[in-house]
């Protein structure tokens, strides 16, 4: 990008990815302002007119969030991503033992309805050769 001409009341800033990208901030006295412009190449994408208070809040929040990243990183233990699948599969296999309940009596009432005597029926069905049905959960 060709940094166009700027007079003694504006600045430029550019984007450190290229492609013509930047901010030119222009001081305006005669609307007691300042114009934060944004371009892209030699055309303007879009405009934001601030009161001095409210550049002054601008200014506060890019020196807020420079000094968060200044701030150094928590080192990372390897083990960190391991420990929370392990505790996210405890609590999954905690949430899933009341469900067995709900299957254990299912199958009791299919072993249930397999043991009833068909309509008409006056004797009992004699069991298998391997006992009455029965599951193990």
């Amino acid at each position: 990008m060709t940094v166009p001409a700027v007079t003694r009341m504006g600045s430029w800033v550019l984007d450190r990815r290229g492609q013509g990208r930047g901010v030119r901030i222009t001081r305006h006295p005669e609307l007691h302002a300042i114009n934060l412009s944004i371009w892209r190449d030699s055309v303007c994408a879009g405009t934001v007119h601030l009161t001095p208070a409210d550049a002054a809040e601008v200014v506060q929040a890019i020196t807020v969030q420079l000094a968060e990243l200044a701030r150094p990183a928590p080192p990372v233990r390897s083990t960190d991503r391991v420990d929370e699948l392990e505790a996210r599969i405890a609590e999954l296999e905690q949430q899933a033992l009341p469900r067995r309940g709900v299957w254990r009596r299912v199958l009791d009432t299919l072993v249930d309805v397999s043991a009833a005597q068909p309509f008409g029926r006056s004797t009992p069905t004699p069991p298998g050769p391997t006992g009455p049905l029965s599951v193990v959960c």
